[in-house]
């Protein structure tokens, strides 16, 4: 089987970030999300409750910042095609969510797709991860998305 391109896109936010997407692909063609990771940095043993990230598709683009795109597999001849947004100020129009998760602030969670049950983006509509309440002050979120193109 042939390798397709493959991206990662990853994201370390600031301590108390707001409820927007910390990261946010643009696919120009059919994506399959394959991997998502998040983890957050609170003291050990604390009592803080578990944030709430979503796995969102939306019909317009948010605002933030221009992500970095890392080809996953560096010996293809072409990189991928999809670009993306870290740290939103503002998402976009909500579709629909596909996935939610309660992740505990002193660990984290890895998701990875079963076979044939990748989530899925195309051009002209766009699939953030969202932390859905404010991380909390001192909290970092370090996130990660996979995608095959």
């Amino acid at each position: 089987m042939a390798l397709s391109e493959a991206g990662i896109i990853s994201d370390l936010s600031a301590a108390n970030a707001t409820a927007f997407n910390r990261i946010e692909l643009n696919p120009v063609q059919v994506v399959h999300v394959t991997e998502i990771g998040v983890s957050m940095n609170a003291a050990p043993n604390s009592t803080l409750v578990p944030v709430e990230f979503n796995v969102k598709r939306t019909s317009l683009v948010g605002t933030g910042t221009a992500a970095t795109v890392v080809a996953v597999y560096s010996d293809l001849a072409t990189a991928p095609t999809t670009t993306g947004l870290v740290e939103n100020s503002a998402d976009g129009t909500l579709v629909e969510v596909l996935h939610r998760w309660f992740v505990p602030v002193v660990s984290g969670m890895i998701w990875v797709a079963a076979p044939n049950r990748e989530f899925d983006c195309q051009a002209a509509e766009f699939l953030g991860l969202q932390n859905v309440s404010a991380l909390g002050a001192a909290i970092n979120a370090a996130c990660y998305v996979v995608w095959e193109e």
